[in-house]
């Protein structure tokens, strides 16, 4: 690619608890799906919400948070060109370490949504879900989040309701690789103004 757009793939699971060894869908098809698109996007950056060490949402602004972690997740996000999102759904939907973290680095800022550092940044979202019902629930919950928090999807969600079915895996990461190529060119054709 000419111009490298600069990539941001956040992970928003937590598993495996300290100490376990499961893997986790979201983080494995996310690796896989970056790794493979690293060899013609380099500038792929990764977030993983399990070792990000981040305070809970405590109803504070990002910049004026007491710890400083915050607001470098703050800016690392205002600097990427485009983002990558992995997502779980449990229990009837979107996984709540996904939603604290929108919570913590958008702030309580209901009426500005500038103050969101995902607002207007073009984004492609894996949803991997838990059983039928949390993954359908999900779904629109995303929509709602995304709209709110000024995230633009370039293509439809990369959906897995089961991923221990049979070929479930190798199918999301096809599908993300290919919605993430589609993100890369699409940060480059705004770049170069086209």
């Amino acid at each position: 690619m000419q111009s490298n757009p600069n990539l941001l793939a956040i992970c928003a699971s937590l598993k495996p608890a300290p100490g376990r060894t499961e893997p986790s869908a979201c983080r494995e098809i996310l690796r896989a799906a970056t790794a493979y698109l690293s060899r013609v996007v380099p500038n792929i950056e990764s977030l993983d919400l399990r070792n990000a060490t981040l305070p809970g949402f405590e109803g504070l602004a990002p910049a004026h948070h007491y710890d400083p972690a915050v607001m470098q997740v703050h800016q690392r996000i205002r600097a990427a060109s485009g983002l990558i999102f992995s997502i779980p759904a449990y229990w009837g939907g979107v996984g709540g370490a996904f939603k604290a973290f929108v919570e913590l680095v958008c702030g309580p800022s209901y009426e500005n949504a500038s103050s969101s550092p995902f607002q207007g940044k073009p984004a492609v979202a894996l949803l991997v879900g838990s059983d039928a019902f949390s993954t359908q629930s999900a779904i629109s919950q995303l929509d709602s989040i995304f709209e709110a928090i000024g995230v633009h999807l370039t293509s439809e969600l990369v959906v897995v309701p089961n991923p221990a079915a049979t070929g479930a895996s190798d199918a999301a990461i096809r599908a993300l690789i290919g919605a993430s190529a589609q993100l890369a060119q699409h940060v480059i054709k705004v770049k170069e103004g086209a």
